[in-house]
């Protein structure tokens, strides 16, 4: 795979020009559509030919590059005697304490978990479906009735059994759900994939986003639907904003009560890397179905894989409590110890250049709360965050994408007390592949927040990666994520934990799909991402979706949806 090009390295002086924001914008295209329902029924299920999605580049960047752009704007900023606008010069206003984390490994007990549906879902294992591409990118979001898988680059809607609700064959085009906005869009004339499904709970609507792009990136945009009603088949309100020349990359979707939050890494003409973005929607504003709802961006070149917080439960933050956005500074550092960031966007749609994007406690722009990592903590594949994944009966390594954290950054509001879930793939020893790391900080608006657990799932050799996290509404959490060795196909695996059980232990892993084959040939890429969901019927069960293969094979892939729940929650 090529390697990506720092955007700044050949922009001459322009380099320094690392930071902009608040960056304000209406939807280029708006209108509402018809029913998904009635789309499905006359519409022509579309696909890409068969390879791996933007093959002519992947969504990493190049360390190298980036550490000797930090180390040159270093030097230009002491040259000319000011304090660099790159955040990696800001010194954290607010820090924790180190924390060491824990290794786990050994099996602590029984999951002791009530599993429930378990069942095939979009890919090679439904009937009439064409695989448009890999990895599949898989998502879900779940609502008291319905559950919507998308993945590159078709949807499906399900209810609780796992029978299809569309009409046969069962699952739709991405794009389709954008046609009402016409030729001239781009959300509507192509299918490009990186989706993201989230259902806010607070308003009973779904919320549908991809990205879209002309073949040489001149154009690119984000598209965003809005149901009306709590239905995901019936109609929704579309919209498309534009980034001009640069892709907005693996975009991420939090929702919060005063907006919708979504973050892109940014490339100029979907190569030179310009930027990590966290941008807002007027939430209230979309759910209204208002023509021109604003977009609100920050942009900087020293940040990199923004995730911005998602809210689950009934139980709002406490009032005024801004959502936070996680980094960390990898990409800019040649070697540990590195920090985790905790930066917070307060959107003002009424004065979008009030905005802020920073440490909450009178930072600059693009100021945060440091997490000081411990020395070990590196990247999964000795500190790349690329690809070493052993299989079963193949030299072919899969990909960790170790060089971020993993969807979704979980808020939950227990009364007591406020919490951030989220997961990572590291090495925690020497030579190790990839493990499963997972964090729980408390209080993460406080000053200091508290890193409460920290740890490492090691309980034997197997690589654990791609993972994603909930917690219920009683505190226990559900963690699933893809596992293999060189004895092992891919598999499908969860575990999770009590919230009375000692800190920092993840029960005995249960298997939720077993690999039937490998990933052969030179395709490295593996999920991308994988979502957990909490059910709001119960605020106790779990539903995650991710990849697996069948049988050993290129562009075979399969998914798996599968729940369960803690019996201690009712």
């Amino acid at each position: 795979m090529r390697r990506i090009v720092l955007l700044s390295l050949f922009s001459g002086s322009a380099a320094m020009a690392q930071v902009s924001g608040p960056l304000v914008s209406p939807p280029t295209h708006f209108n509402r559509s018809d029913h998904v329902e009635q789309m499905a029924r006359s519409a022509q299920v579309s696909a890409f030919a068969v390879r791996e999605f933007r093959p002519n580049r992947n969504h990493q960047v190049d360390k190298a590059l980036l550490v000797a752009e930090a180390a040159r704007n270093a030097g230009n900023a002491g040259s000319a005697g000011n304090a660099s606008t790159s955040s990696r010069s800001l010194n954290a206003l607010v820090a924790t304490p180190t924390s060491n984390a824990y290794n786990q490994t050994a099996t602590y007990q029984p999951l002791g978990a009530v599993m429930g549906a378990n069942f095939e879902a979009l890919g090679l294992g439904t009937p009439g479906y064409a695989i448009s591409g890999a990895p599949p990118d898989t998502t879900l979001a779940v609502s008291p009735t319905q559950i919507v898988q998308w993945v590159n680059s078709q949807f499906a809607v399900y209810n609780k059994a796992g029978v299809p609700q569309l009409p046969a064959p069962g699952f739709l085009s991405g794009n389709t759900i954008w046609a009402a906005l016409g030729p001239t869009s781009l959300c509507a004339s192509t299918n490009r994939g990186d989706p993201i499904v989230q259902y806010d709970r607070l308003a009973g609507r779904w919320i549908l986003s991809q990205f879209a792009f002309t073949s040489n990136f001149s154009n690119n945009a984000q598209c965003i639907a809005v149901s009306t009603t709590n239905n995901a088949m019936g109609s929704y309100n579309l919209y498309e904003y534009n980034f001009g020349t640069n892709l907005p990359d693996y975009g991420k979707l939090g929702v919060w009560p005063d907006a919708y939050y979504l973050t892109y890494n940014m490339f100029n003409q979907g190569q030179n890397y310009s930027g990590g973005r966290a941008c807002a929607y007027d939430r209230a504003a979309m759910l209204a179905g208002t023509p021109a709802p604003s977009q609100i961006c920050f942009n900087n070149t020293s940040r990199f894989s923004f995730l911005p917080a998602d809210l689950d439960g009934t139980t709002l933050p406490p009032a005024g409590t801004p959502n936070v956005h996680i980094s960390w500074n990898w990409a800019f550092l040649a070697a540990p110890p590195y920090t985790m960031q905790l930066t917070k966007f307060v959107p003002n749609f009424a004065n979008p250049a009030s905005s802020t994007f920073d440490d909450g406690f009178g930072g600059a722009p693009f100021s945060f709360v440091s997490v000081p990592l411990d020395a070990a903590t590196v990247a999964a594949c000795n500190d790349s965050g690329s690809n070493c994944v052993p299989q079963l009966g193949t030299n072919n390594r899969l990909d960790t994408l170790g060089d971020r954290q993993m969807y979704r950054l979980v808020y939950r509001n227990f009364g007591s007390y406020d919490a951030l879930l989220v997961t990572q793939s590291v090495d925690a020893q020497p030579g190790s592949t990839a493990n499963l790391r997972w964090w729980e900080i408390r209080q993460p608006s406080a000053n200091p927040p508290g890193v409460y657990q920290n740890s490492n799932f090691v309980p034997n050799t197997d690589a654990r990666w791609m993972g994603s996290a909930a917690f219920d509404k009683l505190g226990n959490i559900g963690i699933g994520y893809s596992a293999s060795s060189a004895a092992m196909n891919p598999a499908i695996k969860v575990s999770g934990r009590r919230k009375t059980d000692p800190k920092n232990m993840l029960r005995t892993e249960v298997l939720v799909q077993a690999g039937g084959g490998s990933q052969t040939g030179t395709l490295t890429r593996w999920g991308d991402y994988s979502t957990m969901q909490i059910d709001p019927a119960d605020e106790c069960t779990f539903w995650y979706t991710t990849q697996y293969i069948g049988s050993n094979g290129t562009f075979n892939w399969r998914t798996r949806i599968a729940s369960f729940r803690f019996p201690n929650c009712t």
